[in-house]
């Protein structure tokens, strides 16, 4: 037998390989399809995010079409009447902690729901939510162990405000962007609740400049 006629059988066996690596893709293809449509992707995401937020933050879902994990941000007026016991002077401790577990379920929500093509969007929008909560914790614990002048945990308060303020800025812009319907109704939906949280925290000041109202302005934070 020749050198060529040796040869023939190798690059027919190449050609068999390429042939069945391509039909095997196909096959890859058309089951990953079948799957798509079998599983409820939505429904799969809020069973694996759902014990990653606070279970009073989901109100009853009276609305159809709308994923389980949606429904963990609180969202419109009538969530927020929910949040009014905590409104007074006296619940600057809940107020810091509902704020914080809220901005939790937002991120969540968010990662788990914004598609792909959000991801410039989304990616800056966590950093200022990350931003936010992590200065909420600091005010919190510094607060807890009295360590804060009243200058300082108002300046903790401003930068944490600030940054829920970039967060909506940013959600603003991706509104502006072409959207699916339910992209469009995840991102309303994370506005409102930022809404929401700015009004806590707006209420959270005024917990702040009461807690202060009866000492100087160099002490520390007083025992409550």
């Amino acid at each position: 037998m020749s050198d060529l006629d040796q040869a023939l059988p190798g690059q027919q066996t190449g050609d068999e390989d390429a042939q069945l690596d391509a039909l095997l893709a196909a096959a890859d293809a058309a089951v990953l399809g079948r799957l798509a449509e079998a599983v409820d992707i939505d429904a799969g995401r809020a069973a694996v995010f759902a014990p990653s937020v606070t279970a009073e933050e989901v109100p009853s879902s009276g609305e159809g079409n709308v994923s389980g994990l949606e429904w963990m941000l609180p969202f419109g007026k009538d969530s927020l009447l929910q949040w009014l016991a905590i409104s007074g002077p006296g619940y600057l401790p809940r107020q810091l902690d509902k704020s914080t577990s809220t901005i939790r379920t937002m991120t969540v929500v968010g990662r788990a729901l914004l598609p792909y093509s959000m991801r410039a969007y989304w990616g800056l929008a966590t950093d200022f939510l990350t931003a936010s909560n992590d200065h909420l914790m600091r005010l919190k614990a510094g607060l807890a162990h009295r360590e804060l002048t009243r200058e300082a945990a108002l300046a903790a308060h401003h930068a944490a405000h600030t940054c829920l303020g970039q967060f909506l800025g940013t959600l603003h812009q991706a509104a502006q962007a072409p959207n699916d319907p339910k992209t469009s109704r995840v991102i309303e939906r994370l506005i409102s609740t930022g809404e929401m949280v700015l009004t806590l925290l707006e209420w959270a000041r005024q917990s702040i400049e009461q807690l202060f109202s009866d000492t100087d302005r160099s002490l520390r934070c007083p025992t409550r």
